[in-house]
């Protein structure tokens, strides 16, 4: 690389976007310590000798390296200032996974929901471990979410792989725009969504027309980042 390309990567828009959400983050400081203490030790550990391999970062095993995924997933708690209760939030993740998020949630008091497919068995023992509960249900496009109960004051999508067609390709806009119509009818007036999308073969994370779609609808996009402010805000 040479100097001109660094220079043009530090000042890129990831780059500008990476450091204000980092400065944002310094406003709500949360270790990820207490979150990992909370867990059941002898269990986790029975998960890691069944499942754990060393180096792993493809396959779903690599999440049971505890200390960087809770990591992760205080982060994403972070970024969208999720504080102690009261007032106590109903929260929704959709491709749940481990259940890492969730469990941060819960452990500051908020009533938590996880919704994923059931195939992955590190996940499944996982969220057992961590008491957390989860629908199985596949997100197909244009197809609404399963009765969920009592409406949400946060929906998220984390590295989301949901937004896949059969044929291998992404949701576009009008796939995108089904889900949200039905999510914003399972929230709370108050509610807000947040997704977190993989990276598209290609290497970016959306293609123009999906970023047009939700900064059409008032979402702050910061990479593969989207928030979704509630409906009354936009």
């Amino acid at each position: 690389m040479t100097f001109a390309e660094k220079i043009r990567k530090v000042f890129s828009q990831d780059a500008c976007q990476s450091v204000t959400a980092g400065l944002r983050r310094l406003g709500y400081p949360l270790a990820k310590e207490p979150f990992i203490a909370a867990i059941d030790r002898a269990g986790f550990e029975k998960l890691r000798e069944k499942f754990y391999a060393p180096g792993e970062c493809v396959r779903p095993s690599k999440y049971l390296n505890l200390a960087e995924w809770m990591g992760t997933s205080v982060k994403r708690i972070r970024d969208l200032r999720v504080k102690k209760a009261p007032p106590r939030l109903r929260i929704l993740d959709l491709g749940c996974g481990t259940g890492y998020f969730l469990h941060v949630a819960k452990c500051l008091g908020h009533d938590v929901l996880g919704l994923d497919l059931d195939v992955e068995p590190v996940f499944t023992e996982t969220l057992a471990l961590l008491g957390i509960p989860r629908v199985v249900h596949a997100i197909q496009a244009d197809q609404p979410l399963p009765p969920l109960g009592a409406q949400f004051d946060l929906i998220t999508g984390h590295m989301t792989c949901f937004n896949r067609l059969p044929d291998g390709s992404h949701w576009g806009a009008k796939e995108w725009e089904f889900l949200l119509k039905d999510a914003e009818s399972r929230l709370t007036s108050t509610g807000r969504l947040q997704f977190d999308l993989n990276v598209l073969p290609d290497g970016r994370h959306m293609t123009p027309e999906v970023r047009d779609f939700f900064l059409g609808k008032g979402a702050r996009i910061e990479r593969r980042r989207i928030y979704l402010p509630p409906k009354s805000q936009r």
